[in-house]
Parts: structure tokens; C-alpha cells; sequence
């Protein structure tokens, strides 16, 4: 039996300017951690190795807490929900799964959940002037936070998000709406290994759409989310049997690394991106800057857009890690004046959107990868179940940028729209020779 972990609608936040900071830090007990984040432990063994675990965890929090005071950042470290868990079990939330068979034996940490694009180009206009017009409190609207627990659904936790958001922003539903991940994670096919192994163990955003152009999913109160990879509940020979499914008609592929058709596409609304989370288990709030140019792009999170605060320009995000976490679930991270510039090396493709047979290495650009492999879906439309159960019509990839030399992920490069659909099978092909 695992430990239960829930997640309060407040995180324990320690700024790093606070002159308090310090003495909050020194004095927080793992006795205070268990009632705050009311946990619930197996047993006498269990209790002593999750307090070991907690005891590591603040003494790297305080160290951050030093180093970021030492170096003027922006940004504040805080208790957080995952100070009770190891490395490995930290992994699980970037859809990066370690031998089950390996470790000590002890129960994971889980969190209690409460639970192709279209046709045309987008034109490309000067996104500067929208930046201050960016607010923090426009970004934090849009869909519900959602918790994923220890399954790394966070390709479809952020691919339904944001198809959320587009049905909230064409007035076809409202902020009480949600679809069904687990319908995703149950269901899409993944044999060539994208992104994961698929469910709870990874996938990608596109695969998550090209199952929603082709089938649909229906909405949470049909299919609730478990954070668990189950059987498929429905054999998939048309679209989704329910009395309502969402489906979109595709997804357009923003050019790999470039930072203004990203800025572009959040005027139409949150846009899909992958980014290296690692170094954002401590954050508690400020604007981050704590990825290093080199990444591994593990997880899959909701850009929903980007602000300028006193003078320091910021990306707004919402993760899939519940309300407990950071600024009210979400992370503000740096925009660099030149971010498409900001490049790395990603040397583990194969950990997060890599698939079999991929390229060793990739460039990934922008704070924490983040240009890398951003999509948003199109053509987002709840159906009842008497409605057609084709829309071969709309299965095309819009190319956002005909000049784009990229090749990545489905990018088409040759500056016309796909007219033929793609199947599921072409979808997984292209990503497994990325």
C-alpha cells in the first residue's frame, strides 16, 4: 500500500529575500511536512525512510536558498510536495519510468488526484507589442489545474489543457469543462516508443492529437483520471462511442527553436511545448532561471503566455504537478532578449521525446528547451454521438513557417500544406526518424 500524499491549495513558499527565509527553512520539521501535505505512511519503516528522504531534500533546499540569495536571483525556493520522494520517483512526473525492478522495495509516493493541423499559414506580425499587454492574471486563467500524480501523463494531461483552453476561448465550453486524459493515456499506441513507452510510462502531444483527430475522446465525467495506464475501455472502429467526445481536425508544428512563431500562436491561444524539468522541483515563485543551455526535454507542460515584470520578460506556464506546487501549480521562467539563441545540447532524446531508432543528439533552444517541439491544436470541436464520424476534410499539418529549414517531429518543410491525411501509423513513423 503507498503512502498517500495530498495536495493542499498552498505551497509552504520561503522568498529568498525574506530576511525570515532563512529561520523558516532551518526550523521546518518533517512532523510540520506531514501535516501540511497530509501524509499518510504505510508504516514505522516507511515513516523513517520517507523522514531520511525529507531531511536530504531541505538540506539541498537550504543550500538553494543560500546560492540564490548569494547570486541576486529572482526567484524563491519553498517547501514543496515531492520533499518526501527519491530521485527516481521524481523522474516518474517527466514520463521517465526506472526499472521497476530496481530500488529498495519501498511503496512510491503518490498524489492523491482529485480527481494535424489545418489548412492555411498563420502569418507572422511583430509580437513585441503585445508583451506588456501580457498579464499574470490573463495567464493564469484558462483551464482547470490538473495533478497527474506518479504516472508521467503529462503529454496528455497538457494536450487536453490545451485543447480545454480553445473550447473555453471559442465560447463552445466553459471553465467547468474537462476531457478525458485518461482516455489518452488508456488508449494511443505507441510502438515505436515516443516520448515513452506509452500511458503512465510517455508519449508525445502528437500522438495524443492525432488519436483525438481520428477517434475523439470523450469528456472526464465519462472516463475520470486514475494516474494509472489502464486497458482501453472501448474498441476504437470509428470515433469514440460516448454521448460526447471532443475531437480536433489537427495540429499545427511550429518551427523547431524559434522563438516568435511561438509568441505568434499564444495570441490564438496556451501552446504544447516539452522543456527540462529537473531543476524545478524547488521553485516556489519569482521568475526562473536555474536550466542550464544543455537539456533533457522529459516533460510536457502548458505554455499559456508570457509577461514583462519590471523590466524582466518571463514565459508563463502551467504544470500538471497540482496547485501546491510553485506559483498556484504554474512557473514563470526568463525570456532571453535573444531566447532562439539560447541553445544546448539535449544528449538523451531516448528519456523524453526521442523514439526508437532516433538520433542520438538534438539542438534544443530557449530556457529549459523550451522551442524545441511546441504544437497547438486546431479545429477543436465537441461532437454528440450522432455526429459524423469522419472529417477527413480537415487532416492536414499547417506549416506556420514556409521558410522554416527545421526537420523535426512532422514539421513539413516544404512550404505547402499536406493535403492527404496522415494515419496514426505515419504520425509514429515520422516521429521515430526525427
Amino acid at each position: 500500500m503507498a503512502a498517500i500524499l495530498h495536495l493542499p491549495s498552498r505551497a509552504v513558499g520561503l522568498s529568498t529575500k525574506s530576511n525570515t527565509a532563512k529561520e523558516n527553512l532551518e526550523q521546518y520539521s518533517f512532523s510540520q511536512f506531514v501535516k501540511d501535505y497530509e501524509r499518510s505512511y504505510t508504516d514505522s519503516q516507511d515513516y523513517s525512510y520517507r523522514e531520511s528522504l525529507f531531511q536530504q531534500n531541505m538540506q539541498q533546499l537550504r543550500d538553494r536558498h543560500s546560492q540564490n540569495v548569494r547570486l541576486g536571483r529572482s526567484w524563491s525556493v519553498g517547501v514543496h510536495p515531492f520533499m518526501d520522494w527519491t530521485d527516481a520517483e521524481r523522474k516518474t512526473l517527466n514520463g521517465y519510468k526506472p526499472s521497476r525492478k530496481n530500488g529498495r522495495g519501498q511503496s512510491i509516493v503518490t498524489l492523491q488526484t482529485r480527481a494535424k493541423g489545418t489548412a492555411g499559414r498563420a502569418s507572422l506580425q511583430d509580437s513585441s507589442k503585445v508583451l506588456s499587454n501580457s498579464s499574470y492574471k490573463a495567464a493564469v486563467s484558462g483551464p482547470g489545474m490538473r495533478n497527474q500524480g506518479n504516472c508521467g501523463s503529462c503529454w496528455a494531461i497538457s494536450a487536453v489543457e490545451a485543447v480545454e483552453a480553445q473550447l473555453q476561448r471559442n465560447g463552445m465550453a466553459g471553465a467547468q469543462t474537462r476531457i478525458a486524459a485518461q482516455a489518452l493515456v488508456d488508449c494511443v499506441p505507441n510502438p515505436q516508443h515516443c516520448g515513452g513507452t506509452g500511458g503512465c510510462d510517455g508519449a508525445t502531444g502528437e500522438l495524443a492529437y492525432a488519436f483525438m483527430r481520428d477517434y475523439g475522446i470523450p469528456l472526464e465525467s465519462d472516463l475520470p483520471y486514475t494516474a494509472k495506464t489502464g486497458t482501453c475501455p472501448v474498441s476504437l472502429n470509428g470515433p469514440w462511442p460516448s454521448s460526447k467526445r471532443v475531437r480536433v481536425s489537427g495540429w499545427s508544428q511550429l518551427p523547431s527553436n524559434k522563438a516568435e512563431p511561438v509568441r505568434q500562436a499564444l495570441q490564438n491561444g496556451p501552446v504544447v511545448i516539452a522543456v527540462d524539468a529537473n531543476n524545478w522541483f524547488d521553485y516556489s515563485g519569482g521568475i526562473f532561471d536555474g536550466c542550464d543551455k544543455d537539456a533533457i526535454l522529459g516533460h510536457a507542460v502548458l505554455l499559456k503566455g508570457y509577461g514583462n515584470e519590471g523590466g524582466h520578460k518571463y514565459w508563463q506556464i502551467q504544470n500538471s504537478w497540482g496547485p501546491g506546487w510553485g506559483e498556484n501549480g504554474h512557473i514563470r521562467m526568463v525570456m532571453h532578449d535573444e531566447e532562439e539563441s539560447w541553445c544546448g545540447v539535449d544528449r538523451k532524446p531516448q528519456e523524453g521525446l526521442g523514439c526508437d531508432g532516433g538520433p542520438p543528439e538534438v539542438t534544443v533552444c530557449g530556457t529549459c528547451g523550451l522551442l524545441y517541439d511546441p504544437i497547438q491544436p486546431q479545429g477543436v470541436e465537441i461532437q454528440n454521438s450522432d455526429a459524423s464520424s469522419s472529417i477527413e476534410a480537415s487532416k492536414v499539418v499547417e506549416v506556420v513557417d514556409a521558410t522554416s529549414k527545421d526537420s523535426h517531429v512532422g514539421l513539413v518543410t516544404t512550404g505547402v500544406t499536406q493535403d492527404a491525411p496522415r494515419s496514426m501509423d505515419d504520425i509514429i513513423n515520422e516521429l521515430s526518424r526525427s
